[in-house]
C-alpha cells in the first residue's frame, strides 16, 4: 500500500509539472521546430498499424542511446517489429536516417500511469526494452499489470544516479524488482543495482553495446584528410563553456606543432554559429561544413555542423578531446568510438557517465585523462608529437576484447517473446 501511495504522488507531482514541461517543449521548439512535432505523442496518442509479427517497444532516450542501441535493434528486427521511442529531436531525426521505414519512430510519452497505459495499449507490445539508464516507475508498473516483460538494457548507473535513487528506495526496489531481466555494463553497476533493491537473479553482466557498435581501425582509411603534412586535432561532442577553453589550448599548441589544424565537433550542431563567433573572436581563421572530407584551404579550422559522422573523423585524426568531461554537469561521452577508429585521446575530469569504461581504458595505458587545461594542452601535445601513436593498439585490444554484448541481450530479449 505504501509503494502505490508514493507511485501516485510520483503520478502527481507528474500531473502538476506537466505545464512546465509543455512549456519547456514549445521554449525549445523556437530554436528546433521539431520539438513540437507531434506533441500529443508525449501524452501517448499514436497511430500505430497492426503487426503480423510480435512488438517490441524499445525507448533509448537521446542521440547518443539511438547510435549505440543500432546493432541491438538491428538484431531484434529480424524476428519482430519494432517501435522506437525516443525523447529529443536530434534522436529521433539520427533514428530515422538509419532504420528509414524499417520501424515505428515516435516521440515517448511523458511517465504517468495514463499516458503509458494509453501507450502500451496502441503499441501493443510482446516486450517493452529500456536502454541504458531509464527507470520509470509508471511504464515498469503498467507493463507489469499487463503482464508484458519488461528488460532494462544495457544498463548503467553513475554514482551521482544512484545517490538520487537512494533518496527513493522504496519506489526504486519495487520498480527494480518488477524488471524481467536487468542487463549491466560491469560489476560495480550490478552493485548498485542490487543495493537499490534488485533481484540477483535478474541481474547480468554483459559489458557495454557500445563496444559493438563501431567498426575497428582496419575498416576506416586513415590519414586520407586531404594535405598529408597536416597534424589534425579533434575536439569531440563538446559543449558550451568548452569550446572557449579548448580553443585556447589549441593557440597555445599552434606555435609547437607545424601544420596543426583544429576540427571542432560541438554535441548539439545547431551550435556550430556560436563557435564561429567565439573564432572570430579570437582570431582564428574558420569555415564550417555538414561532411568528413576536412577541406582546410585557408582556414585552420573547420566547426561540424552534422551528426553521424564522427567515426570517419575519428580515423582521419591525429589526436582528440573527447568533449562534456571539462564540465561536473554533464560526464562526459562515448570513448570507445574514438579507440574503435584508432585515434588517441584525452578526456577531462568529469566522466561519471563512463566510470567503468574508462577504468578499463585507464589500466591498460590506452588514453589519459587530464584534470586542468594545462594538463589537457600537455597530453595532446604529448600524443601529436609521438606521430599519434600515444595508446593506440591498447585501445583497439580494449574494444576486440569487450565485443559481443549486443549479441547476447538480443537473444535473452526474443526469448521473452515465446
Amino acid at each position: 500500500m505504501i509503494v502505490i501511495m508514493r507511485l501516485l504522488f510520483y503520478n502527481i507531482l507528474i500531473i502538476i509539472f506537466l505545464p512546465v514541461a509543455v512549456g519547456r517543449i514549445l521554449y525549445k521548439s523556437i530554436k528546433d521546430k521539431d520539438y513540437r512535432l507531434n506533441l500529443s505523442q508525449r501524452f501517448g496518442i499514436y497511430k500505430v498499424h497492426s503487426s503480423k509479427k510480435k512488438v517490441i517497444w524499445f525507448h533509448a532516450v537521446s542521440l547518443g542511446e539511438v547510435i549505440a542501441s543500432e546493432k541491438i535493434v538491428n538484431k531484434l528486427l529480424e524476428d519482430a517489429d519494432v517501435i522506437l521511442t525516443v525523447a529529443t529531436p536530434t534522436g529521433l531525426r539520427h533514428a530515422r536516417k538509419i532504420y528509414e521505414e524499417r520501424l515505428n519512430i515516435c516521440y515517448a510519452p511523458w511517465d504517468s500511469l495514463a499516458f503509458m497505459n494509453r501507450a502500451i495499449n496502441s503499441f501493443k507490445p510482446s516486450a517493452i526494452v529500456i536502454f541504458e539508464t531509464e527507470i520509470w516507475p509508471s511504464m515498469v508498473h503498467c507493463s507489469f499489470k499487463k503482464n508484458t516483460p519488461i528488460i532494462l538494457c544495457n544498463g548503467r548507473m553513475s554514482q551521482r544516479s544512484f545517490k538520487s535513487y537512494v533518496r527513493f528506495k522504496a519506489l526504486v526496489k519495487t520498480t527494480l524488482q518488477r524488471f524481467s531481466f536487468i542487463f549491466v555494463q560491469s560489476e560495480n553497476q550490478a552493485k548498485r543495482f542490487f543495493e537499490l533493491g534488485a533481484n540477483i537473479e535478474q541481474l547480468k553482466i554483459a559489458s557495454s553495446v557500445k563496444f559493438d557498435s563501431h567498426q575497428l581501425n582496419k575498416e576506416f582509411n586513415n590519414r586520407d584528410h586531404g594535405v598529408e603534412k597536416n597534424k589534425v586535432l579533434l575536439f569531440a561532442s563538446t559543449h558550451r563553456g568548452e569550446e572557449e577553453r579548448l580553443i585556447k589550448i589549441y593557440k597555445n599548441l599552434k606555435p609547437m606543432i607545424a601544420n596543426l589544424r583544429l576540427v571542432i565537433v560541438p554535441r548539439h550542431p545547431e551550435r556550430h554559429i556560436e563557435i564561429e563567433r567565439i573564432l572570430t573572436r579570437e582570431g582564428v581563421n574558420h569555415s564550417s561544413q555538414n561532411n568528413s572530407k576536412l577541406e582546410f584551404e585557408d582556414n585552420e579550422v573547420i566547426v561540424i555542423n552534422a551528426i553521424g559522422i564522427l567515426a570517419e573523423l575519428y580515423a582521419k585524426a591525429d589526436a582528440a578531446f573527447i568533449g562534456g568531461s571539462m564540465l561536473g554537469d554533464t560526464g562526459g561521452h562515448n570513448i570507445i568510438e574514438p579507440a574503435a577508429s584508432g585515434c588517441p585521446f584525452v578526456v577531462g575530469e568529469y566522466m561519471y557517465n563512463f566510470t567503468d569504461i574508462l577504468e578499463l581504458f585507464l589500466l591498460r595505458d590506452a588514453c589519459i585523462q587530464a584534470s586542468s587545461d594545462k594538463e589537457i594542452e600537455l597530453s595532446l601535445k604529448s600524443i601529436l608529437t609521438d606521430n599519434g601513436h600515444h595508446g593506440k593498439i591498447n585501445a583497439l585490444e580494449v574494444v576486440k576484447e569487450n565485443k559481443g554484448s549486443s549479441d547476447l541481450q538480443a537473444r535473452k530479449i526474443l526469448s521473452f517473446l515465446n
